[in-house]
Protein backbone atom coordinates (compact mmCIF):
# COMPACT_ATOMS: atom_id res chain seq x y z
CA UNK A 1 0.00 0.00 0.00
CA UNK A 2 1.60 3.08 -0.96
CA UNK A 3 1.92 6.26 1.51
CA UNK A 4 1.30 9.65 0.86
CA UNK A 5 4.15 11.84 2.26
CA UNK A 6 2.90 15.81 2.08
CA UNK A 7 5.01 18.40 2.70
CA UNK A 8 3.83 22.08 3.55
CA UNK A 9 5.81 24.78 2.72
CA UNK A 10 5.04 27.92 4.63
CA UNK A 11 5.00 31.64 2.44
CA UNK A 12 7.97 32.49 2.57
CA UNK A 13 9.35 29.92 3.69
CA UNK A 14 7.71 26.99 6.19
CA UNK A 15 7.60 24.04 4.61
CA UNK A 16 6.30 20.47 5.57
CA UNK A 17 6.36 17.06 4.81
CA UNK A 18 3.25 14.58 5.55
CA UNK A 19 3.67 10.96 5.02
CA UNK A 20 0.58 9.67 4.56
CA UNK A 21 -0.99 5.28 3.61
CA UNK A 22 -1.35 6.32 -0.37
CA UNK A 23 -2.11 9.69 -2.29
CA UNK A 24 -5.89 9.45 -2.30
CA UNK A 25 -5.39 10.93 -6.36
CA UNK A 26 -4.39 14.42 -4.47
CA UNK A 27 -1.85 16.25 -7.23
CA UNK A 28 0.54 19.11 -7.35
CA UNK A 29 -1.13 22.30 -6.92
CA UNK A 30 -3.68 20.74 -4.78
CA UNK A 31 -5.50 22.76 -1.94
CA UNK A 32 -4.16 23.17 1.67
CA UNK A 33 -6.34 24.13 4.40
CA UNK A 34 -7.05 25.21 7.64
CA UNK A 35 -10.12 25.26 9.88
CA UNK A 36 -11.67 25.57 6.14
CA UNK A 37 -9.15 28.11 4.80
CA UNK A 38 -6.52 27.80 2.27
CA UNK A 39 -3.83 28.57 3.37
CA UNK A 40 -1.31 26.63 1.27
CA UNK A 41 -0.69 24.50 -1.21
CA UNK A 42 0.96 20.75 -2.25
CA UNK A 43 4.09 20.93 -3.65
CA UNK A 44 5.16 18.22 -4.53
CA UNK A 45 4.76 14.20 -4.39
CA UNK A 46 7.26 11.05 -3.65
CA UNK A 47 7.50 7.76 -2.74
CA UNK A 48 9.36 6.78 0.75
CA UNK A 49 11.68 3.52 0.65
CA UNK A 50 8.36 2.25 2.42
CA UNK A 51 6.10 2.68 -0.96
CA UNK A 52 4.21 5.57 1.54
CA UNK A 53 3.42 8.72 -0.69
CA UNK A 54 5.13 11.95 0.78
CA UNK A 55 3.51 15.57 0.39
CA UNK A 56 5.58 18.57 0.09
CA UNK A 57 3.11 21.49 1.39
CA UNK A 58 3.36 24.97 2.03
CA UNK A 59 1.82 26.78 4.93
CA UNK A 60 1.67 30.64 4.71
CA UNK A 61 2.03 33.15 7.28
CA UNK A 62 -0.47 33.58 10.26
CA UNK A 63 -1.11 29.99 9.96
CA UNK A 64 2.89 29.07 10.56
CA UNK A 65 4.39 27.27 12.66
CA UNK A 66 2.13 23.97 13.04
CA UNK A 67 2.68 22.47 16.25
CA UNK A 68 3.79 19.00 17.79
CA UNK A 69 0.69 16.84 17.49
CA UNK A 70 -0.72 18.61 14.30
CA UNK A 71 -2.70 16.16 11.81
CA UNK A 72 -3.74 15.98 8.11
CA UNK A 73 -6.52 14.40 6.68
CA UNK A 74 -7.35 14.18 2.98
CA UNK A 75 -10.72 15.37 1.90
CA UNK A 76 -12.90 15.64 -0.86
CA UNK A 77 -14.57 18.77 -2.16
CA UNK A 78 -17.90 18.86 -4.04
CA UNK A 79 -18.23 16.19 -6.51
CA UNK A 80 -15.73 13.48 -7.33
CA UNK A 81 -13.42 14.10 -9.87
CA UNK A 82 -9.63 14.44 -11.17
CA UNK A 83 -8.15 16.77 -8.62
CA UNK A 84 -10.83 17.18 -6.11
CA UNK A 85 -8.89 16.07 -3.12
CA UNK A 86 -7.36 18.53 -0.76
CA UNK A 87 -5.18 17.97 2.47
CA UNK A 88 -7.30 19.43 5.88
CA UNK A 89 -4.55 20.10 8.55
CA UNK A 90 -5.53 20.82 12.53
CA UNK A 91 -2.43 22.63 13.44
CA UNK A 92 -1.99 21.10 16.95
CA UNK A 93 -2.10 23.19 20.13
CA UNK A 94 -0.91 26.44 20.41
CA UNK A 95 0.42 25.53 24.25
CA UNK A 96 2.47 22.90 21.63
CA UNK A 97 5.83 22.91 21.15
CA UNK A 98 6.31 24.27 17.31
CA UNK A 99 7.48 22.34 14.40
CA UNK A 100 10.70 22.94 12.70
CA UNK A 101 10.63 23.96 8.92
CA UNK A 102 10.58 21.38 6.56
CA UNK A 103 9.56 18.87 9.71
CA UNK A 104 7.95 15.75 8.59
CA UNK A 105 4.00 14.77 10.14
CA UNK A 106 4.14 10.65 10.31
CA UNK A 107 1.75 8.74 8.96
CA UNK A 108 0.43 7.83 11.88
CA UNK A 109 -0.43 11.30 12.40
CA UNK A 110 -1.98 11.49 8.56
CA UNK A 111 -5.30 9.85 7.38
CA UNK A 112 -5.95 8.70 3.76
CA UNK A 113 -9.38 9.02 1.84
CA UNK A 114 -10.40 5.39 1.48
CA UNK A 115 -11.76 4.90 -2.07
CA UNK A 116 -14.90 3.23 -3.13
CA UNK A 117 -12.86 0.57 -5.12
CA UNK A 118 -11.05 -0.32 -2.09
CA UNK A 119 -13.91 -0.59 -0.29
CA UNK A 120 -15.00 -3.02 -3.20
CA UNK A 121 -11.56 -4.85 -3.26
CA UNK A 122 -12.20 -5.91 0.14
CA UNK A 123 -14.78 -8.19 -0.96
CA UNK A 124 -14.03 -11.66 -3.06
CA UNK A 125 -15.32 -12.68 -6.13
CA UNK A 126 -18.81 -14.76 -5.39
CA UNK A 127 -19.23 -11.81 -2.60
CA UNK A 128 -19.30 -8.87 -5.20
CA UNK A 129 -20.93 -10.77 -7.21
CA UNK A 130 -23.78 -11.70 -4.80
CA UNK A 131 -24.01 -7.87 -4.13
CA UNK A 132 -25.04 -7.10 -7.52
CA UNK A 133 -27.66 -9.84 -7.47
CA UNK A 134 -28.76 -8.38 -4.71
CA UNK A 135 -28.83 -4.21 -5.98
CA UNK A 136 -30.51 -5.82 -9.15
CA UNK A 137 -32.83 -7.65 -7.18
CA UNK A 138 -33.67 -4.33 -5.52
CA UNK A 139 -34.23 -2.66 -8.32
CA UNK A 140 -36.60 -4.89 -9.63
CA UNK A 141 -38.63 -4.75 -6.49
CA UNK A 142 -39.18 -1.13 -7.04
CA UNK A 143 -39.74 -1.31 -10.76
CA UNK A 144 -43.30 0.68 -11.00
CA UNK A 145 -43.15 1.54 -7.11
CA UNK A 146 -41.34 4.63 -7.30
CA UNK A 147 -44.44 6.27 -5.52
CA UNK A 148 -43.91 3.95 -2.38
CA UNK A 149 -40.54 4.67 -2.31
CA UNK A 150 -40.90 8.55 -2.20
CA UNK A 151 -43.54 8.07 0.41
CA UNK A 152 -41.14 5.77 2.46
CA UNK A 153 -37.97 8.71 1.71
CA UNK A 154 -40.02 11.24 3.51
CA UNK A 155 -40.53 9.23 6.31
CA UNK A 156 -37.04 8.84 6.75
CA UNK A 157 -36.28 12.26 8.54
CA UNK A 158 -38.95 10.90 11.20
CA UNK A 159 -36.43 7.81 11.66
CA UNK A 160 -33.57 9.64 11.91
CA UNK A 161 -35.30 11.94 14.77
CA UNK A 162 -36.96 8.55 16.29
CA UNK A 163 -32.50 7.19 16.25
CA UNK A 164 -31.77 10.54 17.76
CA UNK A 165 -33.89 10.00 20.47
CA UNK A 166 -32.56 6.57 20.90
CA UNK A 167 -28.76 7.84 20.65
CA UNK A 168 -29.89 10.17 23.54
CA UNK A 169 -31.25 7.34 25.42
CA UNK A 170 -28.07 4.97 25.09
CA UNK A 171 -26.03 7.96 25.67
CA UNK A 172 -27.86 8.42 29.24
CA UNK A 173 -27.66 4.66 30.15
CA UNK A 174 -23.80 4.86 29.11
CA UNK A 175 -22.64 2.30 32.00
CA UNK A 176 -25.77 -0.56 30.38
CA UNK A 177 -24.33 0.53 26.81
CA UNK A 178 -20.77 -0.12 28.32
CA UNK A 179 -21.36 -3.61 29.34
CA UNK A 180 -23.92 -4.26 26.43
CA UNK A 181 -20.58 -3.21 24.23
CA UNK A 182 -18.55 -5.26 26.35
CA UNK A 183 -20.43 -8.22 25.70
CA UNK A 184 -20.62 -7.46 22.41
CA UNK A 185 -16.69 -7.95 22.37
CA UNK A 186 -16.63 -11.17 23.39
CA UNK A 187 -19.28 -12.17 21.01
CA UNK A 188 -17.18 -11.14 18.36
CA UNK A 189 -14.50 -12.81 19.69
CA UNK A 190 -16.82 -15.96 19.50
CA UNK A 191 -17.75 -15.03 16.10
CA UNK A 192 -13.92 -14.65 15.10
CA UNK A 193 -13.15 -18.74 16.42
CA UNK A 194 -15.87 -19.98 14.31
CA UNK A 195 -14.72 -18.22 10.99
CA UNK A 196 -15.36 -21.23 8.69
CA UNK A 197 -19.15 -22.10 9.67
CA UNK A 198 -19.66 -17.84 9.53
CA UNK A 199 -18.04 -17.91 5.82
CA UNK A 200 -20.43 -21.04 5.00
CA UNK A 201 -23.00 -18.73 6.51
CA UNK A 202 -22.73 -15.63 4.37
CA UNK A 203 -22.62 -18.03 1.47
CA UNK A 204 -25.76 -19.62 1.79
CA UNK A 205 -27.31 -16.67 3.08
CA UNK A 206 -26.45 -15.13 -0.75
CA UNK A 207 -26.83 -18.26 -2.51
CA UNK A 208 -30.73 -18.03 -0.30
CA UNK A 209 -30.24 -13.88 -1.64
CA UNK A 210 -29.64 -14.87 -5.24
CA UNK A 211 -32.85 -17.47 -4.71
CA UNK A 212 -35.44 -15.01 -3.56
CA UNK A 213 -33.79 -12.41 -6.68
CA UNK A 214 -35.11 -15.28 -9.00
CA UNK A 215 -38.76 -15.46 -7.47
CA UNK A 216 -39.68 -12.04 -7.03
CA UNK A 217 -42.90 -12.42 -7.83
CA UNK A 218 -43.44 -14.93 -4.70
CA UNK A 219 -41.59 -12.42 -2.88
CA UNK A 220 -43.67 -9.82 -4.00
CA UNK A 221 -46.73 -11.94 -2.64
CA UNK A 222 -45.42 -12.68 0.54
CA UNK A 223 -44.95 -8.80 1.17
CA UNK A 224 -48.27 -7.95 -0.14
CA UNK A 225 -50.11 -10.19 2.21
CA UNK A 226 -48.12 -10.03 5.16
CA UNK A 227 -49.89 -6.43 6.37
CA UNK A 228 -53.65 -8.42 6.31
CA UNK A 229 -51.64 -11.40 8.17
CA UNK A 230 -50.52 -9.10 10.37
CA UNK A 231 -53.84 -7.12 10.91
CA UNK A 232 -55.98 -10.51 11.48
CA UNK A 233 -52.62 -11.57 13.97
CA UNK A 234 -53.55 -8.29 15.86
CA UNK A 235 -57.32 -9.06 15.91
CA UNK A 236 -56.42 -12.67 17.42
CA UNK A 237 -54.53 -11.57 19.97
CA UNK A 238 -56.83 -8.60 21.10
CA UNK A 239 -59.63 -11.90 21.49
CA UNK A 240 -57.56 -13.44 23.03
CA UNK A 241 -56.84 -10.80 26.05
CA UNK A 242 -60.39 -11.63 27.87
CA UNK A 243 -58.71 -15.51 28.44
CA UNK A 244 -55.11 -14.06 30.05
CA UNK A 245 -57.78 -13.45 33.12
CA UNK A 246 -58.84 -16.94 32.83
CA UNK A 247 -55.44 -17.94 32.29
CA UNK A 248 -54.22 -16.38 35.64
CA UNK A 249 -56.44 -17.62 37.69
CA UNK A 250 -55.96 -21.21 36.61
CA UNK A 251 -52.25 -20.96 36.91
CA UNK A 252 -52.96 -19.67 40.75
CA UNK A 253 -55.15 -22.20 41.26
CA UNK A 254 -52.66 -24.67 40.37
CA UNK A 255 -49.95 -23.32 42.39
CA UNK A 256 -50.69 -25.20 45.44
CA UNK A 257 -51.52 -28.61 43.83
CA UNK A 258 -48.11 -28.37 41.17
CA UNK A 259 -46.41 -28.18 44.65
CA UNK A 260 -47.87 -31.86 45.86
CA UNK A 261 -47.07 -32.74 41.97
CA UNK A 262 -43.23 -32.50 43.20
CA UNK A 263 -42.91 -35.58 45.57
CA UNK A 264 -45.17 -37.53 43.09
CA UNK A 265 -43.14 -36.92 40.21
CA UNK A 266 -39.95 -37.38 42.49
CA UNK A 267 -41.25 -41.03 43.41
CA UNK A 268 -42.62 -41.35 39.60
CA UNK A 269 -39.22 -41.52 38.31
CA UNK A 270 -37.43 -44.80 38.87
CA UNK A 271 -40.51 -46.02 37.60
CA UNK A 272 -40.10 -44.37 34.32
CA UNK A 273 -36.82 -45.61 34.29
CA UNK A 274 -37.79 -49.01 34.59
CA UNK A 275 -40.58 -48.72 32.49
CA UNK A 276 -38.07 -47.63 29.79
CA UNK A 277 -36.84 -51.35 28.62
CA UNK A 278 -40.86 -52.42 28.73
CA UNK A 279 -41.81 -49.96 26.20
CA UNK A 280 -38.91 -50.33 24.21
CA UNK A 281 -39.85 -54.20 23.45
CA UNK A 282 -43.60 -53.00 23.11
CA UNK A 283 -42.17 -50.82 20.39
CA UNK A 284 -40.75 -54.18 18.65
CA UNK A 285 -44.41 -56.00 19.23
CA UNK A 286 -45.96 -52.70 17.86
CA UNK A 287 -44.11 -52.04 15.01
CA UNK A 288 -41.15 -54.11 13.50
CA UNK A 289 -39.02 -53.65 10.62
CA UNK A 290 -40.70 -55.96 7.48
CA UNK A 291 -43.89 -56.77 6.77
CA UNK A 292 -46.93 -59.31 8.56
CA UNK A 293 -44.66 -59.29 11.51
CA UNK A 294 -45.82 -56.66 14.50
CA UNK A 295 -49.24 -55.56 15.67
CA UNK A 296 -49.38 -52.71 13.14
CA UNK A 297 -49.49 -55.56 10.25
CA UNK A 298 -51.87 -57.64 12.15
CA UNK A 299 -54.73 -54.16 12.20
CA UNK A 300 -54.18 -53.48 8.84
CA UNK A 301 -55.00 -56.81 7.69
CA UNK A 302 -57.57 -57.35 10.18
CA UNK A 303 -60.48 -54.83 7.83
CA UNK A 304 -59.05 -57.15 4.92
CA UNK A 305 -60.12 -60.32 7.09
CA UNK A 306 -63.28 -59.27 8.37
CA UNK A 307 -64.64 -58.57 5.16
CA UNK A 308 -63.92 -62.04 3.91
CA UNK A 309 -64.86 -64.61 7.25
CA UNK A 310 -68.33 -61.31 6.88
CA UNK A 311 -69.63 -64.56 5.16
CA UNK A 312 -67.72 -67.40 5.88
CA UNK A 313 -68.26 -66.96 9.62
CA UNK A 314 -71.97 -67.22 9.04
CA UNK A 315 -71.61 -70.66 6.88
CA UNK A 316 -69.29 -72.30 8.98
CA UNK A 317 -71.23 -71.55 12.10
CA UNK A 318 -74.30 -73.02 10.35
CA UNK A 319 -72.50 -76.17 8.96
CA UNK A 320 -70.39 -76.82 12.71
CA UNK A 321 -74.48 -76.54 13.78
CA UNK A 322 -75.70 -79.12 10.85
CA UNK A 323 -73.10 -81.30 11.46
CA UNK A 324 -72.55 -81.70 15.12
CA UNK A 325 -75.88 -84.31 15.19
CA UNK A 326 -73.47 -86.33 12.78
CA UNK A 327 -70.40 -85.92 14.78
CA UNK A 328 -72.13 -87.02 18.09
CA UNK A 329 -73.60 -90.09 16.68
CA UNK A 330 -70.10 -91.46 15.14
CA UNK A 331 -67.92 -90.55 18.09
CA UNK A 332 -68.58 -93.64 19.88
CA UNK A 333 -67.77 -95.49 16.68
CA UNK A 334 -64.03 -94.57 16.73
CA UNK A 335 -62.72 -97.10 18.09
CA UNK A 336 -64.62 -99.37 15.84
CA UNK A 337 -63.24 -97.70 12.69
CA UNK A 338 -59.78 -97.03 13.78
CA UNK A 339 -59.88 -101.16 14.61
CA UNK A 340 -61.02 -101.80 11.12
CA UNK A 341 -58.72 -99.67 9.52
CA UNK A 342 -55.73 -101.46 11.30
CA UNK A 343 -57.34 -104.77 11.16
CA UNK A 344 -57.68 -104.85 7.38
CA UNK A 345 -54.69 -102.90 6.56
CA UNK A 346 -53.00 -105.12 8.39
CA UNK A 347 -54.45 -108.42 6.09
CA UNK A 348 -54.39 -106.31 2.78
CA UNK A 349 -51.37 -104.99 2.87
CA UNK A 350 -48.81 -107.59 3.92
CA UNK A 351 -47.89 -110.32 1.57
CA UNK A 352 -45.04 -113.16 0.69
CA UNK A 353 -44.61 -115.46 -2.32
CA UNK A 354 -48.56 -116.45 -3.08
CA UNK A 355 -49.19 -112.85 -3.06
CA UNK A 356 -50.99 -110.25 -0.62
CA UNK A 357 -52.55 -112.39 2.81
CA UNK A 358 -56.26 -111.19 2.26
CA UNK A 359 -57.27 -112.87 -1.07
CA UNK A 360 -60.48 -114.55 -0.26
CA UNK A 361 -64.02 -114.17 -0.43
CA UNK A 362 -65.88 -113.73 2.65
CA UNK A 363 -67.87 -117.06 3.61
CA UNK A 364 -70.57 -116.64 6.25
CA UNK A 365 -71.50 -119.30 8.80
CA UNK A 366 -68.82 -121.91 6.67
CA UNK A 367 -67.57 -122.91 10.19
CA UNK A 368 -67.99 -124.12 13.45
CA UNK A 369 -65.79 -123.95 16.16
CA UNK A 370 -65.10 -126.99 18.39
CA UNK A 371 -63.32 -126.97 22.03
CA UNK A 372 -60.53 -129.68 22.50
CA UNK A 373 -57.67 -130.54 25.10
CA UNK A 374 -55.46 -127.82 22.54
CA UNK A 375 -58.34 -124.74 23.38
CA UNK A 376 -60.07 -125.44 20.01
CA UNK A 377 -60.35 -125.52 16.37
CA UNK A 378 -62.70 -124.53 13.25
CA UNK A 379 -64.27 -127.02 11.67
CA UNK A 380 -65.62 -126.53 8.22
CA UNK A 381 -69.27 -127.24 7.88
CA UNK A 382 -70.95 -129.03 5.05
CA UNK A 383 -72.29 -126.35 2.34
CA UNK A 384 -75.72 -127.56 2.97
CA UNK A 385 -75.87 -126.65 6.94
CA UNK A 386 -73.94 -123.61 5.83
CA UNK A 387 -76.14 -119.83 6.78
CA UNK A 388 -78.39 -122.33 9.45
CA UNK A 389 -76.66 -121.96 12.88
CA UNK A 390 -77.52 -119.59 15.50
CA UNK A 391 -74.30 -117.42 15.15
CA UNK A 392 -75.17 -116.06 12.01
CA UNK A 393 -77.99 -113.16 11.59
CA UNK A 394 -79.41 -110.74 8.92
CA UNK A 395 -80.41 -107.22 9.35
CA UNK A 396 -77.85 -105.79 12.12
CA UNK A 397 -78.50 -102.00 11.31
CA UNK A 398 -78.26 -100.81 14.31
CA UNK A 399 -75.16 -101.80 15.70
CA UNK A 400 -74.19 -99.84 18.93
CA UNK A 401 -70.97 -98.50 19.78
CA UNK A 402 -68.12 -101.92 20.56
CA UNK A 403 -70.59 -104.38 18.61
CA UNK A 404 -67.75 -105.73 16.48
CA UNK A 405 -66.61 -108.47 18.28
CA UNK A 406 -68.59 -110.90 20.58
CA UNK A 407 -70.00 -109.69 24.23
CA UNK A 408 -66.78 -109.78 26.11
CA UNK A 409 -67.32 -111.84 29.80
CA UNK A 410 -67.43 -108.40 31.73
CA UNK A 411 -70.12 -107.24 29.56
CA UNK A 412 -68.39 -104.12 28.32
CA UNK A 413 -69.75 -103.87 25.13
CA UNK A 414 -71.84 -103.09 23.51
CA UNK A 415 -71.31 -99.58 24.68
CA UNK A 416 -74.36 -98.05 25.69
CA UNK A 417 -74.28 -94.36 27.33
CA UNK A 418 -76.28 -92.24 29.26
CA UNK A 419 -74.55 -88.98 28.67
CA UNK A 420 -73.62 -87.15 25.59
CA UNK A 421 -72.32 -90.41 23.70
CA UNK A 422 -76.16 -91.66 24.55
CA UNK A 423 -77.66 -93.29 21.02
CA UNK A 424 -81.11 -93.88 20.98
CA UNK A 425 -81.30 -96.14 18.03
CA UNK A 426 -78.25 -98.68 18.29
CA UNK A 427 -79.47 -101.93 19.80
CA UNK A 428 -77.05 -103.51 21.94
CA UNK A 429 -78.27 -107.29 21.30
CA UNK A 430 -77.16 -106.65 18.16
CA UNK A 431 -73.52 -108.53 18.27
CA UNK A 432 -71.69 -111.40 16.83
CA UNK A 433 -73.54 -114.44 18.31
CA UNK A 434 -76.42 -112.79 19.28
CA UNK A 435 -77.28 -112.17 23.22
Amino acid sequence: MAVLVVVLLPEPGHQYRLVFANSSQVVEGGTVRIGGTQVGTIKKLDLTKNDQAELTVSVSGEFAPLRKGATAVVRTQGQAGVASRYIDISPGSGLAEPLADDATIPVEQTTSQVELDQLFAAFDGRTREGLQKTIGGFAQWYAGREAEGQASAKQFPRAVRALTGFAEEVNAQSADFERLVKTSSRAMNALASEQGRITSLVSNAGRTVEALGEDTQALTTAITDLPPALRQGSTALAALRPALGDLRRLVDASDEPSRELVPFLRELRPVVNDAVPVFQQLRTVVDRPGAGNDLLDGLRDLPPLERSTRTAFPAGTKALKTSTPMLSFIRPYAPDLMAWFRSFGQAAANYDGNGHYLSAMPVFDAFRFEDDAEGGKLTQKPPAERGKGDGLTTGNLKRCPGASTSRLPDGSNAFVDQGDLANADCDPTQIPGGK
